[in-house]
Parts: C-alpha cells; sequence; structure tokens
C-alpha cells in the first residue's frame, strides 16, 4: 500500500509540475496573434524588407526606451532600415508573457532576448519587455501601436 501511495504522490507531483511548464491555453485569435508577432521577428532579423512595412497599419505609433518621443510609421520604417544597415541579429528568442484579444483588437505582452552584433563587429546581449498592440485587418492582424524597453534586473 505504501508503496502505491507513494506512486501515486510521485505521479501527481510530476504531472502537477509538467502542467505548469506548459504554454498557456489559447483561443484561436490568441494563437493567430502570437503566429503573426512570431512571423514578423522571422522576417525582421531575415532583413527581407517586409518588417515593418508590411505589418504595420497606417497609423501605426510605437514609443521605446531609445525614442526621444514617439515614432509613426514612416519614421518606424526608416529607423528600422537604419538598424538592419548597422547592425545583425544574430540569435534571439521571444516568449509570451498575456496576450488579450477583444473583438479585433489585441494587447500582446512579451519577452525578448537578443544578441546583435554592430558594424564595428561589437556583440551585445539584450532582454526586452514588449507590449504591442495589434488590429485585425481582414485575415490579417496589422500593429497598430507598441512600447518596449529594457527592464532594470538584479538591480
Amino acid at each position: 500500500m505504501s508503496i502505491t501511495r507513494a506512486t501515486l504522490v510521485a505521479a501527481a507531483i510530476f504531472f502537477a509540475c509538467a502542467a505548469n511548464a506548459q504554454p498557456p491555453s489559447w483561443n484561436a485569435a490568441q494563437t493567430e496573434v502570437w503566429k503573426a508577432i512570431e512571423q514578423s521577428w522571422v522576417d525582421d532579423v531575415a532583413e527581407n524588407g517586409k518588417w515593418p512595412k508590411d505589418y504595420i497599419h497606417d497609423a501605426y505609433v510605437n514609443w521605446g526606451d531609445t525614442s526621444a518621443a514617439p515614432q509613426y510609421a514612416d519614421s518606424a520604417i526608416k529607423w528600422n532600415r537604419f538598424s538592419d544597415e548597422s547592425s545583425t541579429v544574430l540569435m534571439y528568442e521571444i516568449s509570451p508573457a498575456a496576450i488579450v484579444v477583444v473583438g479585433d483588437t489585441a494587447v500582446a505582452h512579451y519577452d525578448l532576448v537578443s544578441v546583435t552584433e554592430n558594424y564595428k563587429g561589437d556583440r551585445s546581449r539584450e532582454v526586452g519587455r514588449i507590449t504591442e498592440i495589434l488590429i485585425r485587418q481582414g485575415r490579417n492582424w496589422k500593429w497598430l501601436s507598441g512600447v518596449n524597453f529594457q527592464p532594470k534586473l538584479n538591480d
């Protein structure tokens, strides 16, 4: 009896821990939003010209911690092109924190870890927090706004 009880307790602990390690349960809309975000990063890192031009809404505005003021669509495209010319993303990982979808509007919070190399060959590792607001247009999600910042870790 004690072996069976110990086995059941061990199995319960295993399954409880395994359940916590699983990705969140998302509905179809949340999954669509996350897939769009993942693809935007693939295109951004590939420097194929699709990000941000093909992803952002005409009324897009964002504000990052390295921007003096909010950037509208034209400015965001210009600065992204400059970044593509002056640095390269060597590796990145994005992890969702939360995604909320109400109707045709989504708010996505996620974390970023990246390693970039600048034009001098210097490498840097960055950790970021990103919040993006997307709106559905037809079958696609378009970026309407966003904010990103580097958290102060271990301060």
